[in-house]
């Protein structure tokens, strides 16, 4: 395994986690971030109690897709199982980004999907972002069913526990997570100004039909 390699992964997660802070996206020790090591069976992923402001790249802990630390000092995050479920079940994601933006957490414990309300959201998560049913953090049972929801989607909802996002590299993972919480502002705002009932995943389909690309 080069050390080059987790090297230049360590250093592109610290700048990812300062900018989520900076953000808004993240508070205190939530959220976790992690992204694979190119070419293994392996990913780096932020410790249990770390804070995003202050992560350094030597605090972050190797673990295998089973979830097994492999290096490190520090303990792995409790969330560690998902992260590994959704590299098992998705090949092409290499990196991870779990956050509590409060809009889009908001969403989560109302049990209302985002819609992808604007036409560049749509070209880019066209079947919106749904909730997946509250589980306990930490658990088996949460794992597998973010597993089972991220075959489809880069972008989900954990009810009552914030958003999760996922990307081909980990300033995608994170740009995901913010216009997640992009959308769900402008959403909250629509539904304010409309009514919940105006929003409607079948007619935004219908209206987005185009072969334009995002500006």
């Amino acid at each position: 395994m080069s050390t080059n390699a987790i090297k230049d992964v360590s250093k592109r997660i610290v700048k990812a986690s300062r900018e989520l802070y900076d953000h808004g996206l993240v508070r205190g020790t939530s959220g976790n971030i992690s992204a694979k090591i190119p070419g293994t069976d392996t990913f780096l992923i932020k410790p249990s109690g770390g804070r995003m402001e202050f992560l350094k790249p030597e605090e972050l802990v190797l673990v295998d897709l089973q979830g097994n630390k492999i290096r490190g000092e520090l303990d792995v995050s409790v969330e560690t199982p998902i992260h590994a479920a959704i590299y098992r079940t998705r090949k092409d994601v290499q990196a991870v980004v779990h956050t509590h933006a409060p809009t889009a957490t908001a969403f989560g414990i109302a049990k209302t999907e985002i819609l992808p309300l604007q036409v560049e959201m749509f070209m880019l998560l066209p079947n919106g972002v749904p909730v997946v049913p509250f589980k306990q953090p930490g658990s088996k049972a949460l794992a597998e069913a973010v597993q089972k929801k991220m075959a489809d989607y880069n972008a989900v909802i954990l009810e009552n526990h914030g958003i999760v996002t996922v990307g081909s590299t980990i300033e995608a993972a994170c740009n995901f997570n913010e216009m997640v919480e992009e959308a769900a502002k402008i959403q909250l705002l629509a539904m304010t100004l409309a009514g919940r009932d105006a929003l409607n995943l079948a007619k935004l389909k219908e209206k987005f039909k185009t072969q334009n690309t995002v500006e």
